[in-house]
């Protein structure tokens, strides 16, 4: 495991750096069975908390650290992330430096708010199930650690947020799954989508999601920077579900997949015609009279 800055310098190198962490908890064929979170906490999650962590000490110890959270909305999907900020300090005679990466596993919805507000850590508690809220993994240069952030200040990074989303959402709109993730956040959604992570999404048809871009995103789209679909609607964009789950009703679940795969292909097809229809619109010259 490399080295992680535990305060990068933008929200972008934050979600690659943590979409890297991720991806280090998942994968079993690369870091091994025993160094990754099981699939079945991971799928039944309600938030996860990624964050790296320095910690130095001599007489005392000091700790501090930033990261993402991000939540898993109704349909299965995940919201836009939300950037945080830890710090804490310790007594005794504790010498010696150590960076830790740390995936906090959350089970509940107040579990969500604790890593998306202002204040002291505590991970005590347990779900409607009587599971612990809070689960927390580890590693400091490839192995599980066993540092511990018990009574840790965490606080939500609004400069960072604002920067990154051009507008003051709070991390309770970021977290609640109406504003849409941000180019710069890609690297980290794109792994969110893996199968490790019980990512699903559900749109029933007819139905679009009600998410809005950031007045950032929509400044990109409209300047056409370098992104393909700067002029397509964004209800025209549907993402396509990595697992489709049954709904109630007299449909099978094979049946419902099937029509859900032949509603996205259909949008697909008017996403790609709009797009075209655009294109030739720019692009056509003007005749000679």
């Amino acid at each position: 495991m490399g080295f992680h800055n535990p305060l990068p310098s933008s929200m972008e190198a934050e979600c690659k750096k943590c979409a890297k962490i991720l991806t280090s908890f998942v994968d079993a064929r690369r870091f091994g069975p025993d160094r990754v979170i099981p699939a079945k906490v991971l799928s039944s999650a309600k938030g996860l908390a990624v964050i790296t962590v320095f910690k130095a000490g001599l007489f005392g110890s000091g700790r501090f650290g930033s990261g993402v959270v991000v939540a898993r909305l109704p349909n299965g999907s995940w919201s836009a992330p939300s950037a945080v900020a830890l710090a804490g300090t310790g007594i005794g005679s504790q010498i010696g430096l150590e960076l830790v990466d740390f995936v906090f596993v959350l089970n509940s919805s107040d579990a969500v708010k604790t890593f998306s507000q202002a204040g002291s850590l505590s991970f005590g508690g347990t779900n409607r199930r009587g599971a612990a809220a809070i689960y927390s993994y580890s590693k400091a240069k490839g192995f599980f650690a066993g540092i511990s952030l018990e009574g840790s200040v965490m606080a939500e990074r609004k400069g960072a947020n604002d920067k990154m989303y051009g507008w003051p959402y709070s991390a309770g709109q970021l977290l609640s799954g109406v504003v849409e993730p941000p180019h710069a956040a890609a690297p980290l959604m794109e792994v969110l989508k893996m199968n490790a992570f019980g990512s699903y999404m559900i749109l029933p048809i007819g139905i679009q999601s009600p998410v809005m871009p950031s007045p950032r995103l929509e400044a990109e789209r409209s300047a056409g920077s370098s992104y393909d679909d700067a002029d397509v609607p964004l209800v025209a964009l549907s993402p396509r579900p990595l697992r489709s789950r049954p709904e109630t009703g007299t449909m099978t679940s094979q049946q419902q997949y099937r029509e859900h795969e032949e509603q996205h292909a259909a949008e697909q097809r008017l996403q790609a015609l709009r797009y075209e229809g655009s294109q030739s619109g720019r692009q056509r010259p003007r005749e000679q009279k």
